[in-house]
């Protein structure tokens, strides 16, 4: 059955190979070779897993063969290995040579004499070897001493000796040997080494056997099947044979008359359970019961049918003998299968009667019983008599019951998880493979169908979208910009020219789609490009001619007209690098400068396009003949050297060089020091490629070897009026032009990228200062990576002395050893013969090193100095050992900067500050010495700092304002007389604490603004040459000023309390005045009129100021100014006239009609108590 299976299943694989592929959508599926040849390797396959398993089975019953085959035949061994060998060829003719390996195999055991032997030969199965003197044997290993092997039709028997079950002869050999056997059986059949155990157990043992007896027999065997598990580790079933049943009495009797058939038949039990575990034994009394009761119900037709009155009589007495059995057959079947907590127990499988043939005499053991009973041992001794008799129940107990339950045994656990492991994986790998093949098939279509869907719908899209400029019979809009859009959806279409590269297996298996779409999509987008694109970038060229012109720009005019041409396809060649070098300039500086970088990127992205599959149609786009005249005749006295670096410039532009940038992945300190002033990225501070130590040796040079050729094959730009320039004279001096004008480009660009950079304000993220320190940094500073890469890159001879360097036959042989790692050599030797001659004469000072293109320059090395002389600043700067370059010292300078700012922040401020200056003095000493762009650096930097200093000292000023002064001055000063009208009077001591020598206005000046002021004819001012020039308020200054001034007046002395001197003369009274009495603060003088000047000193004790005169005026009291130590103040203003005297005052007051004058003259230069700073004072409140 299994091979028309597979003959079926081979025939249908084959049908859906050819009739399935052509359904492919794909061209080469439908073959005729490509389907045979998948035929042919699948049955190919097919075919050798069949050989290989053949060859597998046939190995592993070689394998058993020789494993019964003894190796050096000893005795009788020649005997038997003859009749192996025959029995082995017998049974490949009959099955095979798989034939041992695929029948079941069973291994009998049981004690010596139980009739195992007998049973099989007697059992009624055919054995291949059927003689007469065999009967079907075939004994190995010795003969029946050992086992003997019984090959069945059905299974193969092994009975195995007596001895191997007891091992009572000698237990060490017997226990030897039966190991090796199990270890044969195990190796034989690792997998499944049997399919089921067969114990033989005698009747007569049952019956003879004393308790004891019985239980030892148990121990014996359930020790051999607990060996046979633990060996074999399978789960096997246990198939009891109760041998020799006719030594029972009444047996023969009973079943004498049994067909063939019937003997044939099955006396005994077969447990039927689902469960392989289940304790079987428990229902051996139970089924054995049954069986006795089986027995009891035939006796009555037995007794019938039977004539013999002697055989009716044992007859009758079977079920009682059998009965008799029962305890001991439950008892001894109960040991050996009872689980325990210890030992694995065997599986019960079934428990058989059977009687191979008939010796002896019959055991009748109620007599027996009787007989034990009175003391007779020797009664019943039993007589034996020979003979062949008849078997009874063996053949269905072989064939139909354990024969046929082959499959009921377990595997190998560990073979089994192996097995099944392996049996899994392949499984799920097969249903993964199955899944994932539908999968992949139903996705890929899926995808397919959405790119189409997707193509379909930005198609019809665009066409909607675009209709108008589509519909455009002529363009005259030069602007690109309008069309970006359109360009870039037809560029990124599913699968289109831009589209990302994700046509993965996914989008196969037959079902790919991409490939049409995306020539449809590539066509459609050539298309657009030449419809929309190129004629404004024609218009564009056409528009810029004329002026051009009018700016008098030859060499831009050349440009421009090439390009014109080239875009028109009426160059003889096409000149890719041309076109776009000249469009990246007008676009960078149109779009990407004004920060539309979009426009810029996208733009160049659709020309280099255009450029790539305009091969793909002819360029029909007419263009104007006089604006090429009027540009050739402009052009015609243009010098070679500007086309030739025209030229130049263009071929740098599709160069593989990339332009030099400060930052790096590398270095991700730059952008913390560097910033550009002009707030674009800095990853756009670029140089050029052609303005770098690559681009001048393996650019600039190698295209002056060529630019002869060049220029003769760009004639045609000129046409008729290429006659008219004078080429050959003009190659003369082509070489020295061309390097002039590249040294003037080589210094700008990189000044331009000089004069875009700044540096960050390196106190802006104080008190940590990581932009200090970043830039202070000794082997991670940006200010030294741009130095050094400044003088890598501009340091170009650099490049000639390692040439030299190298050995002369080196040179000579191209071989230049481990510098050929380096990618400055390895694009030497990638550069033309030419170059590399040049530059070998130049390094190896070869007189010859001056001829270039035939011009007589100064060669090589020179040209090359020329440049460098122009950057020799920065060339010094990091000239010297590592530590003391004049870049470290700029280093060391701004990392003492650092800790000072840190010190400021953290421990000492004022200490810092002040040591701030000569730290900011020191880094800018050596600024004539440096690169002027580093300068700006430095002295930005040190203004930073000198700002922040100032700054600092401001706040530290403005705190101590706050609490020495403006609290206190609020507080005791401000809202008192004489400062304000109040008639709250300044106490005396808060005057002199305040205003008096070493008061607290005194104080604070002396500490903090006397460095920072001079001292004027208009009082204090700014001193011009102070850090704080431009922040010290003026106010602030005035206030001070006028606290000086009121301590000159009323401090005079130099105490801290206010004393003036005053010398008061009567000058003049009225006539009837004899006398003045004039009180003040306590201190009262009397003066008469022609008396001389008295003296008193202000303040006093008291707290007035009186005046008065006697005689008295009727109804007039003396007139008084009280509440205050400052009441002579009000004395002085209160006067009915003033005239000032010098250092004094002329003083008249009226005491009713009666005048009264006189001078009071002062200590002091002026008249403190009239001085207008007591009214104009404030209190200070900032110092900015």
């Amino acid at each position: 059955m299994r091979v028309p299976l597979m003959m079926i299943g081979i025939l249908g694989l084959i049908a859906a190979i050819w009739i399935g592929l052509p359904m492919i959508p794909l061209a080469v599926t439908a073959t005729v070779w490509l389907r045979a040849t998948l035929i042919g390797v699948t049955v190919g396959l097919i075919v050798l897993f069949q050989i290989l398993g053949w060859r597998k089975r046939r190995a592993a019953a070689k394998e058993i063969e020789e494993a019964l085959t003894p190796d050096v035949p000893t005795g009788d061994g020649a005997v038997l290995s003859e009749r192996m060998n025959d029995a082995l060829a017998t049974l490949k003719k009959s099955g095979g040579a798989s034939y041992l390996y695929d029948l079941p195999w069973y291994v009998i055991i049981g004690p010596p004499g139980a009739g195992k032997t007998t049973a099989l030969r007697n059992s009624g199965i055919e054995f291949p070897l059927s003689n007469a003197e065999d009967a079907g044997v075939v004994s190995g290993f010795g003969g029946t001493r050992y086992c003997d092997w019984w090959f069945a039709e059905d299974a193969i028997l092994i009975d195995t000796a007596g001895r191997y079950t007891t091992q009572d002869s000698d237990k060490e050999a017997d226990e030897s040997s039966w190991q090796a056997f199990l270890d044969l059986l195990k190796k034989s059949r690792p997998n499944q080494p049997i399919n089921g155990v067969i114990l033989a157990f005698s009747v007569e043992d049952m019956m003879n056997a004393s308790s004891d007896d019985l239980a030892r027999h148990s121990q014996i065997v359930r020790d051999r099947l607990a060996e046979v598990h633990d060996k074999l580790r399978i789960d096997f079933p246990v198939y009891i044979l109760f041998t020799k049943c006719d030594l029972i009495s009444g047996f023969r009797e009973y079943f004498s008359s049994f067909s063939l058939n019937r003997r044939k038949a099955v006396w005994g039990v077969t447990f039927q359970t689902k469960d392989r575990k289940a304790q079987t034994h428990e229902q051996v009394p139970a089924e054995f019961d049954a069986l006795v009761s089986r027995l009891s119900d035939e006796i009555i037709d037995r007794l019938n049918e039977e004539p013999d009155g002697i055989s009716r009589v044992a007859i009758f007495g079977l079920p009682g003998q059998m009965a008799l059995l029962r305890d001991n057959v439950t008892d001894f079947l109960r040991r050996v299968f009872e689980p325990t907590r210890y030992q694995t127990s065997a599986i019960l499988r079934g428990f058989y009667f059977t009687s191979g043939t008939q010796e002896g005499t019959p055991i009748d053991q109620v007599l027996g019983a009787m007989s034990r009973n009175d003391q007779a041992p020797g009664a019943f001794a039993p007589s034996f008599m020979s003979g062949q008799g008849k078997s009874f129940f063996l053949h269905d107990v072989l064939r139909r019951v354990i024969f046929a339950e082959r499959d009921w045994v377990g595997h190998d656990a560990r073979a089994v998880r192996r097995n099944s492991l392996f049996r899994g994986l392949t499984l799920a790998a097969l249903g993964l493979v199955t899944v994932g093949l539908l999968s992949a098939f139903g996705f890929s279509y899926w995808q397919n169908k959405q790119l189409v869907d997707d193509a379909s719908a930005q198609a019809q899209t665009y066409a909607i979208d675009a209709q108008r400029e589509i519909a455009r019979a002529e363009i005259d809009d030069w602007d690109p910009l309008p069309v970006l859009p359109y360009l870039e959806r037809m560029r990124n279409m599913p699968a289109g020219y831009g589209a990302a590269a994700n046509d993965t297996v996914w989008n196969g298996f037959g079902l790919r789609q991409s490939g049409r779409i995306k020539v449809s999509a590539r066509r459609s987008y050539a298309d657009a490009l030449e419809q929309m694109l190129r004629p404004r970038l024609i218009l564009d060229v056409e528009r810029r001619l004329p002026e051009l012109r009018t700016q008098d720009d030859p060499a831009q005019i050349y440009r421009a007209l090439k390009v014109y041409m080239l875009l028109a396809g009426q160059g003889p060649r096409p000149d890719d690098a041309a076109i776009k070098s000249w469009f990246d300039e007008i676009w960078r500086e149109a779009y990407f400068n004004t920060g539309n970088y979009d426009a810029y990127d996208q733009l160049n992205t659709h020309l280099d396009a255009m450029l790539d599959l305009d091969d793909t149609r002819d360029i029909a786009v007419p263009i104007d003949d006089s604006a090429i005249t009027l540009a050739r005749s402009a052009i015609v006295q243009m010098s070679l050297a500007d086309q030739a670096y025209a030229i130049i410039k263009d071929k740098a532009a599709l160069s593989s060089l990339e332009d030099w940038t400060l930052t790096d992945p590398a270095a991700p300190e730059v952008p913390v020091v560097f910033s550009t002033n002009d707030g674009t990225d800095l990853d756009d501070v670029r140089v050029p490629a052609l303005y770098t130590f690559d681009g001048y040796w393996f650019l600039f040079m190698e295209e002056l070897i060529n630019v002869r050729e060049v220029l003769e094959a760009d004639k045609w730009v000129l046409g008729d009026q290429a006659n008219a320039v004078n080429f050959d004279a003009q190659l003369a001096g082509l070489n020295q032009a061309l390097q002039r004008q590249y040294a003037r480009d080589f210094e700008a660009a990189w000044q331009a990228m000089l004069d875009r950079l700044q540096l960050n304000n390196m106190s802006a993220d104080k008190p940590q200062y990581d932009i200090l320190a970043t830039a202070a940094s000794s082997f991670a500073s940006p200010i030294v990576r741009l130095a050094n890469e400044i003088n890598r890159e501009t340091k170009l001879t650099t490049f000639l002395d390692e040439l030299a360097e190298i050995d002369p036959t080196e040179l000579a042989s191209g071989d230049f050893g481990e510098n050929v790692g380096n990618q400055l050599f390895r694009r030497f030797k990638q550069s033309s013969g030419g170059l590399q001659r040049i530059l070998l004469e130049a390094a190896s000072g070869s007189k010859n090193q001056n001829q270039v293109n035939g011009s007589n320059g100064d060669g090589p090395r020179r040209e090359a100095e020329r440049i460098e002389d122009r950057f020799v600043l920065w060339h010094l700067l990091v000239d010297g050992p590592d530590g003391q370059r004049p870049i470290d010292i700029v280093i060391s300078d701004l990392s003492a900067i650092r800790e000072n700012r840190r010190l400021a922040a953290q421990a000492n401020p004022v200490q810092a500050n002040a040591l701030l200056p000569q730290l900011l003095s020191n880094l800018t000493a050596n600024n004539s010495r440096l690169p002027p762009k580093l300068v700006d650096f430095i002295n930005d930097a040190e203004r930073d700092f000198r700002s922040q200093a100032t700054d600092a000292s401001v706040a530290e000023m403005n705190q101590a304002l706050s609490n020495q002064i403006t609290f206190a001055c609020r507080e005791g000063i401000e809202g008192y007389f004489p400062f304000t009208n109040s008639s709250a009077h300044v106490p005396m001591a808060e005057f002199g604490r305040f205003f008096g020598v070493g008061g607290d206005m005194d104080k604070y000046f002396n500490e903090y603004l006397a460095a920072h002021v001079v001292r004027t004819a208009d009082g204090l001012a700014v001193d011009p040459n102070s850090p704080l020039a431009d922040r010290l308020s003026e106010n602030m200054l005035r206030q001070f000023d006028r606290a000086q001034r009121i301590q000159r007046a009323f401090f005079g002395n130099g105490g801290a309390q206010p004393e003036i001197q005053i010398s008061l003369t009567l000058v003049g009274a009225h006539s009837t005045i004899e006398q003045v009495l004039l009180g003040i603060n306590g201190t009262v003088t009397i003066m008469e009129p022609g008396g001389g000047s008295q003296t008193v000193t202000w303040p006093g004790a008291g707290s007035s100021t009186t005046l008065d005169a006697k005689p008295r005026e009727v109804g007039v009291d003396a007139r008084q100014w009280r509440n205050g130590q400052w009441t002579i103040v009000r004395f002085i203003a209160e006067a009915s006239s003033r005239q000032a005297l010098g250092n004094g005052v002329r003083l008249t007051h009226q005491l009713g009609q009666r005048f009264i004058q006189f001078d009071m003259e002062f200590s002091t230069a002026d008249n403190p108590f009239a001085m207008p700073e007591l009214r104009n004072f404030s209190c200070p409140q900032s110092v900015d």
